[in-house]
């Protein structure tokens, strides 16, 4: 903060001797001097405001005071109603005061939002990959950039279909630039907005499931390890990179997710026959990599899976697991949820259109 930097204190005080009311303060990202006032807001009123500037803190201090000092001549010949208020300078978040018409390149910008991403929380063994999909490949458009504005950021999030998940992922990495940008809370708040419209929970469950038979068929087919693997999946409803790392079968028939995704759980097995037919209580792993992130490993399985020429993806086990549990009147929605190791919320709207069919036909039989 500005009131603890003796350096700026004294700057501060300085400007207020001047009569000025504008502030000197560091941003909290990049390390650059922004300033502090309470501006004119072309609608009208007052609104206190934080401009990020172009110059590094210490060394830019004197061109930084100089912009204070300018901005402050601008408010006082406003306040005398001498000269309208210059907004385009002062207000326009595509231009950084004191940058001129270079701007950040896009190159910078990225290793910029790179650093103020790492820096907001503690990252896991999984950051890197995180920042690779999530961030990074959205951004890549940017690279090429000589100057990133808050109207590049907006074009790259236009470019994609509006309600689709690439459009959210543009949003969410064109908002972390901004923020490590300083380009303001309007812009953040902006771009966010841009991105709205897409659910991961939207079609997420495929409408065509494979048949329990042909499930049956494919695992038996698989080698050792990777019919264990594919067996508690398709067994226990697991996900992949679970079945991989955490899973262990109990002598009663349940499986423990030791962690994962959504923390430790226990899972019921449906059908229980599955258990004996691909000996799941005996655990048998694939020889591969296993210190690799979750999103890698779980991989592996669909891979497992197209080499053998299986007609359905690893996830569609997951999902049959799901379908075949709305239809079976001991298992509750809820208690189907805890098994699968998410909220009740999620399964219904994951799995509606099962939950539709499997009421109607019920309704049917009793009429």
């Amino acid at each position: 903060m500005a009131s603890k930097d003796p350096y700026l204190t004294r700057i501060n005080r300085a400007l207020r001797d001047l009569g000025s009311s504008i502030s000197l303060e560091i941003a909290p990202s990049g390390g650059r001097l922004r300033l502090r006032a309470s501006l004119p807001l072309p609608e009208g009123g007052w609104k206190q405001r934080r401009i990020t500037t172009a110059f590094p803190y210490p060394s830019g201090v004197d061109q930084a005071r100089e912009l204070a000092e300018e901005l402050g001549r601008d408010l006082e010949l406003h306040r005398r109603g001498l000269e309208a208020f210059p907004f385009e300078r002062w207000l326009q978040p595509t231009r950084i005061p004191g940058q001129g018409d270079s701007g950040i390149c896009g190159q910078e910008a990225i290793s910029r939002a790179e650093s103020w991403w790492r820096q907001q929380r503690k990252r896991g063994p999984s950051a890197d990959v995180t920042w690779g999909t999530t961030y990074a490949a959205p951004l890549r458009p940017l690279l090429s950039q000589k100057a990133v504005t808050i109207d590049t950021l907006r074009a790259l999030v236009h470019s994609k279909p509006m309600g689709s998940r690439s459009r959210s992922k543009a949003a969410l990495a064109a908002t972390a630039v901004a923020q490590a940008l300083d380009m303001g809370s309007e812009a953040v708040q902006e771009l966010r907005g841009l991105g709205k419209g897409y659910s991961p929970l939207k079609d997420a469950a495929p409408r065509n499931l494979p048949a329990d038979e042909v499930i049956v068929e494919v695992i038996d087919g698989l080698p050792s390890g990777w019919q264990w693997v594919a067996g508690i999946c398709a067994t226990y409803g697991a996900r992949p990179h679970e079945a991989l790392l955490m899973a262990e079968v109990e002598s009663n028939g349940l499986v423990v997710i030791r962690g994962g995704k959504t923390g430790a759980r226990q899972g019921l097995p449906l059908p229980k026959a599955w258990i004996s037919r691909w000996g799941l209580q005996d655990k048998r792993l694939p020889g591969i990599n296993l210190d690799r992130d979750h999103r890698t490993v779980g991989s592996q399985l669909g891979v497992a899976l197209r080499r053998h020429g299986a007609p359905f993806l690893a996830y569609d086990l997951r999902h049959a697991w799901a379908v075949r549990a709305i239809h079976n009147p001991q298992i509750s929605p809820s208690l189907a949820a805890k098994s699968l190791g998410h909220s009740l919320m999620v399964h219904t709207t994951l799995y509606q259109r099962w939950f539709d069919s499997a009421s109607m036909a019920s309704l049917v039989a009793q009429m």
